[in-house]
């Protein structure tokens, strides 16, 4: 197996296609940026289409953040020159930010995998973040930045490819007393059959939402919350609830804010300061299908 190990760039792509299992195409991500003079390349390759709803950790503990573990592979490589603990401290923040960020169906295995490999060939100055100068601040925030970035368009392509897939939608939940609280929202909305297929049928159901903050463990006030969307990374919200209340806003207006296959959907508990984010997607007629199996058929049969 050694001798067919190759250091062209063909090895990533090859990679890439390897690891897929229900995965409609590979995916990869790299860029390059200069860090003290020096040219440094991230690159990373992931695959999952399924039970995808990550939550990993250094520890194998469980914050309130992060979940059970889902059918997800990620690697990434990087020339760059940094400290072990440092390195580890960078894939921590980014996986919380991104890979810990996604669902496509809220099922979970137990194989999920983010790993880093760092060969030092940059020949930069070594990222440590002990270090106290302003260079090397600059120098750790940067590599961060890159990271994430990386990070985040692989988490991206792992929902927009999710079985059956047809929209990805960024769920973003403001006004909660605590970012737990937040999050528990915000997971509990994401990962909804019903809100899932409204969002399939085009539909901007706000009493399926507002059901699915009330069975979460955030405080909820229905004469306060706010539910509106957005086209997908707009500050222009369309409300279809103001402190509990249906607005004006027609429901032909309101279909037209969901019809299109990204969006951002926007929720206001309005009784705190915590926040959370979720990167989902709907639930399709195709999931079903590609789930179920068929008995007569063992190979058809899913995990």
């Amino acid at each position: 197996a050694c001798g067919q190990l190759t250091t062209e760039s063909l090895g990533g792509d090859q990679l890439a296609e390897a690891i897929m299992t229900s995965d409609t195409h590979p995916k990869q991500y790299a860029l390059e940026f200069n860090l003290g003079g020096k040219k440094v390349t991230i690159g990373g390759v992931a695959k999952g289409a399924g039970m995808i709803q990550p939550g990993m950790s250094p520890t194998g503990n469980r914050p309130y953040s992060m979940p059970l573990h889902a059918t997800m592979l990620s690697f990434i490589t990087t020339d760059a020159a940094i400290s072990k603990p440092t390195l580890q401290r960078c894939l921590t923040e980014a996986v919380a930010s991104t890979f810990n960020r996604i669902t496509v169906d809220g099922d979970m295995s137990t194989n999920d995998t983010v790993l880093i490999l760092a060969n030092g060939l940059a020949g930069n100055q070594t990222i440590r973040h002990t270090a106290k100068d302003a260079i090397s601040k600059a120098s750790l925030a940067l590599f961060q930045q890159a990271l994430n970035l990386v990070c985040f368009a692989l988490a991206k392509m792992l929902v927009k490819d999710g079985e059956g897939v047809s929209r990805f939608v960024t769920v973003r939940v403001a006004g909660a007393k605590t970012n737990q609280q937040a999050d528990a929202a915000v997971r509990s909305v994401a990962n909804s059959s019903l809100v899932k297929t409204s969002w399939l049928g085009g539909d901007p159901n706000w009493g399926r939402i507002i059901d699915a903050l009330g069975y979460s463990d955030a405080t909820v006030e229905e004469n306060k919350v706010d539910i509106g969307y957005s086209a997908a990374g707009s500050s222009k919200i369309l409300y279809s609830l103001k402190a509990g209340k249906p607005t004006r806003i027609t429901f032909e207006r309101l279909c037209r804010a969901v019809a299109d296959p990204e969006f951002d959907l926007h929720v206001n508990l309005n009784l705190g300061k915590g926040k959370a984010v979720m990167y989902a997607s709907d639930l399709t007629e195709e999931y079903v299908e590609f789930n179920k199996g068929d008995v007569t058929d063992p190979a058809s049969l899913g995990g």
